[in-house]
C-alpha cells in the first residue's frame, strides 16, 4: 500500500504457492521480522514472503492445524500447533 494515499500498489494471492489440495483455507495470522512476511494457514501451513517485494519465498506444511498467530522472540519464530507442539525456526 501506498503510505500517503492508501491505495494498494500491488497485491499477491499466497495461498496459490500451496499444493491444490491445501489451498482451499485462510491466513489465520501473520507477523513480520528480518524483511519477511511469515504468515499462517488455517489448515496448517506457514507461506515465507518478502516484507519489500511482496513475491512468495516458500511455503511449507508443518501440521494439520495451528492454533495461535506466529510470534517472534530472540531472533526465532515461533509456532503453536493443535497438539500443543511449538515449533521453532530461525
Amino acid at each position: 500500500m501506498d503510505s500517503s494515499t492508501g491505495n494498494v500498489i500491488s497485491s499477491n494471492n499466497m495461498l496459490k504457492t500451496l499444493k491444490k489440495k491445501y489451498r482451499n483455507t485462510t491466513i489465520t495470522g501473520f507477523i513480520m521480522g528480518s524483511g519477511k512476511i511469515y504468515s499462517i494457514t488455517l489448515n496448517g501451513n506457514l507461506i515465507v514472503s518478502s516484507a519489500s517485494s511482496g513475491k512468495t519465498e516458500f511455503s511449507k506444511r508443518i501440521a494439520n492445524s495451528i492454533s495461535t498467530p506466529p510470534i517472534i522472540s530472540n531472533g526465532k519464530l515461533f509456532i503453536l500447533t493443535e497438539n500443543s507442539k511449538i515449533i521453532g525456526f530461525n
